[in-house]
């Protein structure tokens, strides 16, 4: 790849804001030449061969005739994957200080073995980035976002409630609301979308899941607080000609994922995603006569486009999905039924119906500069956003419908390698309506926004990034976000990063809250929300090392967040009222994590963690825990494949411990609960048997088959005061084994 491509991603990239210069790029240029040696022992250029770093995105097309290729180096991994159609892909490991290399690939009939090297999810950017790989995807079924990070020590996910299906994800302590949700660095999964955005992202559509902790930078706009995290799609310059992946569980839930790119030229290639989910039939392991989890269908599709000639870059996105959760009591048959209140003369049920279309189109210009340093760059980035969201439980409904434009511009100023400039401006156009019964809560908001963030390199070892961006809020006023990091690289194999800055964002009451309304609490809201708004400040230290000739990789990190505003809810005031409301008081909370990675042998790899959160806010008019949240969680993943990689074995034990239940004095007896909830064990497994071009798989899901037994107070009478499903705190799906198979077609 040269100077000019890479600096072209890196202003799209950087306009988007999840990824700075030094997590995908290094200032090494590796050279080599693709070749292919025939059956006769003939030795022919392979032009058209693609050449990317593994696991990655960052990429290149061999289009010389004599099969030479240039790419830059990437922090992230040391493993080139290089392909072409009819010979064996080749994984070759780059030494480091290594500038040219030259890539035989032998015709497709050969049998010959293929080393794959062992990397670290830790990458070297400034800001603290762990990375989920697309081996790592491969790891677990991942049929969506969700189940993506079952793995990962720093992102939970659990449901909110216990009907409604919604998912809440958790990073640094805070909900998913306080993490800005990207796509492809854009950012489309926000708003309205939060409750079920984590099921609108199948996992076999994805190439690699980036998780930047802290404040991160002011280029993605205002919104993010405890961080981002960036969905990166397959490339259809570089993605299989067909890749098919299907899917099956014992509760009878059905997936079905397709995907193909095609190259028109050797500058255009496009490609179509298509995903279909079906569970009609719901289970209720704990006889409440509740569904434990709803029943859905899903059609999920996306397509793109992508264009890039060394002088101009252009892509094209659009994702559009039809989805319907199904919950509550008429899904379930059993002998309770019958023993339900029928006040009403029907059962309760929970049914949520959206409709989403969104998209994005990026244009950049390349090195347009020539007086600067090579890799100057010009980009734009519109996106637009249309999702229709309806709900129903018992007799309340909720609404929700939204309209988003977003524009950014960029422009990078290389002035030398140790200083770079990177400024812009943009424009969010947010048409937000919301209704929970009668309430009605509509808003447009017109934000304008300028920004600039600079790079500098004092000395090798020292990497410093500042920010600072304005955005004129019309209902809101001018608000100014910095944001600064820091990371000190030690030694070779040991780096400190400190970060600190601010972030707001303006809340979703209604549908980013949904789980909260199932119950019969009457719902008290202020008349008025102002947006939320915090200061988070972190640091972090990551070391790697050898013992007894084994690589270990050792991190720890805190993080703290600070609230001058939040919206949240309140379930202490009282067992019959549910507020919501601004902060009343102080909020906080301060993030704790230690993991260690480690290979004691070969192709055997390890993870230990343990996290610890404190988060406090004025509950029931007293600084208290959150409630419903694990206070700690210790999480250990084990991985093996052997010699030529026929088997792989993967394997996860986690426990989250306990944590604080909201009051529920001045319920009847039957109906109280403990003043805490107890610790829960999750453990999952799979075995992957690889074949030459498909594999197969199988696995198990909570296989100690722990759930929340109790998660619904008054199941018994829905219909009544007492009735509140809002209190979920454990897993609620119950012991499930799936299977699986993926096919790829280069």
């Amino acid at each position: 790849m040269s100077h000019r491509i890479r600096w072209a991603l890196f202003a799209l990239m950087i306009t988007s804001g999840i990824v700075l210069p030094a997590h995908c790029f290094t200032a090494e240029t590796l050279r080599g030449r693709v070749v292919g040696r025939q059956s006769d022992g003939a030795v022919v250029p392979l032009r058209g061969a693609t050449v990317k770093w593994k696991n990655t995105t960052v990429g290149t097309i061999v289009k010389n005739a004599d099969g030479a290729f240039t790419i830059d180096r990437v922090a992230s991994t040391d493993t080139l994957e290089v392909r072409f159609v009819s010979y064996i892909t080749a994984f070759v490991v780059i030494e480091r200080g290594r500038d040219t290399i030259e890539v035989s690939l032998l015709p497709s009939a050969s049998q010959e073995v293929v080393v794959e090297a062992e990397e670290s999810a830790i990458t070297r950017a400034p800001v603290k980035t762990e990375v989920i790989t697309k081996k790592d995807l491969a790891k677990a079924a991942c049929c969506s976002l969700a189940e993506s990070f079952e793995k990962n020590p720093s992102v939970e996910v659990s449901f909110a409630d216990a009907v409604t299906g919604a998912k809440q994800v958790q990073l640094l302590g805070l909900r998913g609301t306080y993490t800005q949700m990207l796509i492809e660095a854009v950012p489309l999964p926000r708003a309205l979308e939060t409750p079920f955005g984590l099921d609108h992202v199948p996992g076999p559509f994805m190439e690699s899941i980036s998780i930047a902790k802290g404040s991160s930078t002011v280029t993605n706009g205002y919104e993010s607080i405890t961080g981002q995290i960036n969905l990166c799609m397959h490339n259809p310059s570089t993605s299989p000609t067909l890749y098919v992946n299907a899917y099956a569980n014992t509760m009878q839930r059905y997936e079905l994922n397709l995907y193909g790119a095609q190259r028109v030229t050797d500058e255009l290639s496009t490609m179509t995603m298509l995903h279909g989910r079906v569970m009609d039939e719901a289970m209720d392991q704990n006889n409440d006569g509740f569904a434990d989890i709803p029943t859905f269908r899903q059609v999920n599709l996306v397509h793109r486009w992508m264009y890039n000639n060394d002088e101009i870059e252009w892509q094209f996105f659009i994702r559009g999905l039809q989805d319907r959760y199904v919950s509550g009591q008429s899904v379930v048959h059993n002998a309770m039924f019958e023993q339900h209140d029928s006040t009403w003369g029907r059962p309760y049920d929970v049914v949520t119906d959206i409709g989403r279309v969104d998209g994005f189109v990026k244009f950049g210009l390349l090195n347009p500069f020539t007086s600067m340093e090579e890799g100057s760059g010009i980009s734009l980035v519109v996106a637009g956003v249309y999702h229709d969201a309806s709900s129903t439980f018992g007799l309340r409904s909720a609404r929700g419908l939204q309209r988003t434009i977003n524009v950014r511009g960029v422009v990078a100023a290389p002035f030398t390698s140790d200083v770079k400039l990177v400024a812009g401006f943009s424009y969010l156009y947010d048409d937000v309506q919301e209704r929970l019964e009668a309430r009605n809560l509509s808003r447009i908001e017109h934000v304008p926004g300028a920004y600039a963030e600079l790079t500098l390199q004092p000395h090798s070892s020292l990497t410093l990034l500042a920010g600072l961006r304005a955005d004129a809020h019309n209902l809101y006023g001018t608000r100014l976000v910095p944001r600064a990091h820091a990371k000190w690289s030690v030694t070779d194999m040991t780096s400190i990063r400190v970060s600190a800055g601010r972030g707001w964002r303006v809340a979703n009451v209604v549908m980013e809250n949904l789980g909260s309304y199932v119950n019969s609490r009457q719902v008290i809201m202020d008349p008025s929300f102002l947006p939320e708004d915090a200061w988070n400040v972190g640091a972090s230290l990551t070391t790697s090392f050898e013992l007894a000739g084994r690589p270990f990789t050792f991190d720890a990190e805190v993080y703290t967040t600070r609230f001058t505003n939040q919206v949240y809810v309140d379930y202490d005031r009282s067992v019959r009222e549910l507020w919501v409301t601004n902060l009343r008081g102080e909020s906080y909370s301060t993030n704790i994590m230690t993991q260690l990675l480690f290979s004691p042998v070969p192709r055997f790899d390890v993870l230990l963690a343990y996290r610890w959160v404190d988060v406090q806010a004025p509950y029931g008019g007293q600084m208290q825990q959150r409630p419903l949240v694990s206070r700690s969680r210790v999480l250990t993943t084990m991985s093996y494949t052997t010699e030529g990689m026929q088997w792989q074995g993967d394997v996860t034990l986690a426990w989250n411990g306990p944590g604080r239940f909201p009051t529920t004095e001045g319920n009847m007896a039957a109906d109280r609960r403990s003043e805490t909830f107890p610790g829960m064990w999750r453990l999952n497994a799979q075995i992957t048997r690889r074949f030459d071009g498909f594999d197969l798989y199988m696995g198990i899901e909570n296989a100690l088959n722990m759930i929340q037994r109790d998660p619904i107070i008054g199941a018994d009478s829905p219909y009544t005061y007492r009735f509140d499903a809002s209190l979920a705190w454990g897993q609620l799906d119950s012991r499930m084994v799936y299977v699986g198979v993926r096919y790829t077609l280069e």
